[in-house]
Protein backbone atom coordinates (compact mmCIF):
# COMPACT_ATOMS: atom_id res chain seq x y z
CA UNK A 1 0.00 0.00 0.00
CA UNK A 2 3.24 2.43 0.24
CA UNK A 3 3.09 2.19 -3.07
CA UNK A 4 -0.22 3.72 -3.41
CA UNK A 5 0.21 6.99 -1.72
CA UNK A 6 -0.13 10.21 -3.43
CA UNK A 7 -1.85 8.64 -6.51
CA UNK A 8 -5.38 9.26 -7.57
CA UNK A 9 -8.05 7.63 -4.80
CA UNK A 10 -9.66 4.35 -5.46
CA UNK A 11 -13.74 4.99 -5.07
CA UNK A 12 -15.54 3.07 -3.40
CA UNK A 13 -19.19 2.40 -3.32
CA UNK A 14 -20.89 1.46 0.24
CA UNK A 15 -23.86 -0.71 0.23
CA UNK A 16 -24.85 0.12 3.90
CA UNK A 17 -28.23 -2.16 4.11
CA UNK A 18 -31.05 -1.47 5.68
CA UNK A 19 -30.16 -3.52 8.65
CA UNK A 20 -27.13 -1.89 8.98
CA UNK A 21 -28.98 1.50 8.85
CA UNK A 22 -31.69 1.04 11.31
CA UNK A 23 -30.24 -1.22 14.12
CA UNK A 24 -26.70 -0.69 13.32
CA UNK A 25 -25.44 2.50 12.27
CA UNK A 26 -22.26 2.29 13.70
CA UNK A 27 -20.98 -0.27 11.29
CA UNK A 28 -21.93 1.46 8.19
CA UNK A 29 -19.61 4.37 9.53
CA UNK A 30 -17.18 2.44 10.86
CA UNK A 31 -16.86 0.92 7.84
CA UNK A 32 -16.82 3.92 5.93
CA UNK A 33 -13.69 5.68 7.86
CA UNK A 34 -11.91 2.13 7.15
CA UNK A 35 -11.77 2.83 3.75
CA UNK A 36 -10.93 6.45 3.61
CA UNK A 37 -8.05 5.07 5.99
CA UNK A 38 -6.42 2.91 3.43
CA UNK A 39 -7.01 5.82 0.95
CA UNK A 40 -10.64 5.14 -0.46
CA UNK A 41 -13.09 7.92 -1.89
CA UNK A 42 -16.15 6.10 -0.45
CA UNK A 43 -20.11 7.10 -1.97
CA UNK A 44 -22.69 5.52 -0.51
CA UNK A 45 -25.67 5.81 -3.81
CA UNK A 46 -28.82 7.46 -2.76
CA UNK A 47 -31.09 5.06 -4.34
CA UNK A 48 -29.90 1.90 -1.90
CA UNK A 49 -32.97 -0.72 -1.41
CA UNK A 50 -33.58 -3.23 0.81
CA UNK A 51 -32.20 -6.62 -0.97
CA UNK A 52 -34.08 -8.49 1.36
CA UNK A 53 -32.42 -10.50 4.45
CA UNK A 54 -35.55 -8.82 6.88
CA UNK A 55 -37.59 -11.32 5.20
CA UNK A 56 -35.29 -14.86 4.84
CA UNK A 57 -33.81 -14.11 8.72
Amino acid sequence: MASEIGKTPRTVALFATCLADLVRPSVAFASARLLEAAGCRVEAPAAQTCCGPPAWN
